[in-house]
């Protein structure tokens, strides 16, 4: 791969213009670093130094903490039994779900991680889950001892649909309700604040492109950006220039062009005469070293 591809990649990938596919993407793959514990069915007595840290010795029956990542590899290999977190457990996603829905409450449940949507579905596809069996996975694979790795697993998956649609129609309203407002406030007044405190990496995505836009086209509206633009052209013409340029130019002013050209072969001339001492009472100094040296 060339620099060029690699960049053109890069910008691809992280520019504020990426779909919605490769934001997914990008969310899952940084989902991958969180920690959960798995059940490992085999023995591994060294350590595994990666990147970010390091996991294991691994003992089978023995619970470990694993990146997600580790652990979907490790169970699609039938290596380990995944255990999930306990806000994935059914009493948990419910007492969620009811405080979603309750109007009186404007920010999102605290109850759940900042990627719980990209982790849960990991774990879920790992084990199975959305077979219609009702449940996902048993312990070890062929030979295990029949343990369910997550019970109620299509109703968890239901249940997280349902928060992420309770979540998202939030987030909708209060959009609407922050433009419905006048955001613009002559009088210096604070700007209207809808609360978005505990949200979710999914909604996040979700609704960046539609704010980003939004608040583009709204400063573009009310002159920020030209005002913005003229500061900055302000500040290049300000600060350009060394402080002798700019003495030069004060002189020239006061002066005129054939004053300063004599001040300057005057700072000139004086410049030689000093510097030619210094020549002169260098050189004696150098020729006594060499008849020392040959001494």
């Amino acid at each position: 791969m060339t620099a060029s591809s690699a960049a053109s990649t890069s910008s691809s990938f992280n520019g504020p213009s990426s779909s919605p596919s490769h934001l997914h993407a990008r969310s899952a793959f940084l989902a991958g670093d969180e920690i959960i514990r798995i059940v490992p069915s085999f023995n591994y007595k060294s350590p595994l130094g990666l990147i970010s840290r390091s996991v294991g010795p691994f003992r089978a029956g023995v619970d470990a903490p694993v990146p997600l990542w580790l652990a979907v590899h490790l169970r699609r290999r039938n290596l380990c039994r995944i255990k999930p977190p306990l806000w994935m457990e059914v009493d948990h996603l419910k007492e969620v779900l009811r405080f979603e829905r309750d109007p009186n409450e404007a920010s999102f449940s605290p109850d759940l991680p900042f990627r719980h949507a990209e982790v849960a579905r990991a774990i879920l596809s790992a084990c199975g889950a959305g077979s219609g069996s009702g449940s996902a996975g048993t312990a070890g694979g062929s030979g295990g001892d029949g343990t369910v790795e997550i019970p109620n697993a299509d109703t968890i998956k239901i249940l997280l649909e349902d928060i992420s649609t309770v979540r998202l129609d939030k987030i909708r309203r209060n959009v609407h309700t922050l433009s419905a407002q006048n955001m613009s406030r002559e009088d210096g007044s604070s700007l209207p604040v809808i609360d978005v405190t505990g949200i979710g990496s999914l909604e996040m995505q979700a609704v960046r492109p539609f704010v980003l836009r939004a608040f583009r086209d709204h400063r573009s509206l009310t002159g920020k950006d030209s005002i913005k633009s003229g500061n900055n052209t302000e500040g290049r013409t300000t600060v350009g220039g060394s402080k002798e340029g700019r003495e030069r130019a004060i002189r020239r002013a006061r002066t005129g062009a054939g004053d300063e050209g004599g001040v300057e072969q005057a700072h000139d001339s004086n410049l030689e005469t000093t510097s030619a001492p210094s020549a002169q009472n260098t050189a004696p100094a150098v020729g006594r070293s060499r008849l020392r040296r040959f001494r």
